[in-house]
């Protein structure tokens, strides 16, 4: 754990520049960050749970998950937050919700003061416009997940969350560090289903599994698939940074990949995970 933060070049560095805290006036990104502290976290600690005071989180590295837990202990991942974004920024504004915030990966985040940003969203119109904009942003998504629950067969939803968690090792090689409860999770189903599921995409040479993650052995086939379900897989060229840094849609080609194309980047693949693109002004 390190901190005081004071500056925001620390976070260009670390490849912020598209995300929450640079939509936000600078003077105001810089006394949230003043009393900010940024933690490490490992895979699978808890960030938040949903009987504790609120907190603001941003990502600086690795992957989250935001989940909903019913009083029999099931749960249902509602959202991930990367590199950039910020989660329980709704908590401040709305006070505690039955949500609670889970590090997918070893992750390091910023703990922002939530007294400091009351306070701002009170007296800045800059910092209560930049929060408007990205609780209507997670507002679109939610929809765009809740249609997908409910039309997409369960094939799909288990690609688009295996392509929605892909991060690159081992050079370009896509892996998910996901196991096949939290998919299960994820996609509204049982664990069961999921395994078969996984079991397809092995035997068609799509993915390798192994404990807690999936290697994406052919992304550009996964993308497709999705996109002849009407979801587009590849970026258009106007996209604007801040839709392209978190991956929430895009335009793809419906045409075939050549046998040349290389695999998508990780924000590629996942933007075909996406059915609509959400770009911000």
């Amino acid at each position: 754990m390190v901190g005081p933060l004071n500056v925001l070049d620390e976070l260009v560095q670390d490849g912020l520049q598209d995300g929450f805290l640079f939509t936000l006036p600078a003077g105001a990104a810089e006394r949230l960050l003043a009393d900010g502290i940024r933690i490490s976290v490992p895979a699978g600690a808890l960030i938040y749970r949903d009987d504790e005071r609120p907190r603001v989180i941003v990502v600086v590295s690795g992957v989250l998950r935001v989940f909903l837990s019913s009083a029999d202990g099931r749960q249902v991942t509602v959202r991930y937050a990367r590199s950039g974004d910020v989660a329980g920024l709704a908590l401040v504004i709305a006070g505690p919700a039955p949500m609670s915030i889970q590090a997918v990966t070893g992750s390091s985040v910023i703990a922002l003061p939530v007294e400091t940003l009351r306070a701002l969203l009170a007296s800045e119109p800059g910092v209560a416009r930049a929060c408007a904009e990205e609780l209507t942003r997670q507002l679109y998504r939610a929809l765009d997940d809740i249609s997908e629950q409910a039309f997409l067969p369960v094939r799909e939803r288990v690609i688009r969350n295996l392509l929605d968690l892909a991060t690159p090792r081992n050079g370009r090689q896509l892996v998910a560090p996901v196991s096949q409860q939290e998919l299960a999770d994820a996609v509204g189903s049982v664990r069961e289903v999921v395994a078969r599921t996984l079991h397809q995409l092995r035997e068609e040479g799509l993915i390798e599994t192994s404990r807690d993650e999936v290697a994406l052995l052919d992304p550009v086939k996964l993308t497709e698939e999705l996109a002849a379900l009407g979801h587009p897989g590849t970026p258009d060229e106007d996209e604007s940074p801040r839709a392209s840094a978190r991956g929430t849609g895009a335009g793809q080609s419906s045409e075939p990949a050549e046998a040349a194309t290389p695999p998508p980047s990780p924000s590629q693949a996942r933007r075909g995970a996406s059915r609509h693109r959400r770009s911000r002004s």
